[in-house]
């Protein structure tokens, strides 16, 4: 099944752009009035930490790539410890905001922190995003970007 994913930064698009920044903008102010009675169910399990992760790949996909960054880090320390997979997915988002950033070492150094934590959580959909993050590298040829590469095989092959 293949998904497409609208990227405005990538497309363009202008007008879709700034109706998502004021789509997130309008999901903040909910989110700090509280819940109410009318809210749905699933809602419980959708907290701070979980808005702000979701934010921040919203910013990712607009090319905001710092405020994409903002976002992750925090995510990552709320989710490190109760939510494991959460944790390592963002710390893939952090690195992918950097490496579009242009940083190269940081996105790297974030990477890496990610390999064994989705290789403890046997989730597939982990390792293909450490996966796809090393096939961003391929332009930069780097010691760093190779080290971070043998690392990526060693620790995926055992």
């Amino acid at each position: 099944m293949s998904v497409t994913v609208c990227r405005p930064a990538e497309t363009g698009d202008e007008h879709s752009a700034k109706q998502v920044e004021r789509l997130l903008g309008e999901a903040e102010r909910a989110y700090a009035q509280g819940s109410t009675d009318r809210d749905p169910a699933w809602i419980a399990w959708y907290d701070a930490p979980e808005l702000t992760a979701e934010m921040g790949m919203c910013w990712e996909l607009l090319g905001e790539h710092q405020r994409a960054a903002d976002c992750a880090e925090p995510a990552v320390r709320e989710f490190a410890g109760k939510r494991p997979r959460s944790a390592q997915l963002n710390r893939v988002n952090a690195a992918d905001a950097y490496l579009s950033m242009g940083e190269v070492e940081q996105a790297v150094d974030s990477a890496r922190v990610a390999i064994p934590m989705g290789r403890s959580l046997t989730s597939t959909r982990s390792i293909e995003r450490v996966r796809k993050f090393s096939d961003r590298l391929e332009p930069y040829d780097t010691i760093q970007v190779r080290e971070f590469r043998a690392y990526l095989d060693r620790e995926l092959v055992s």
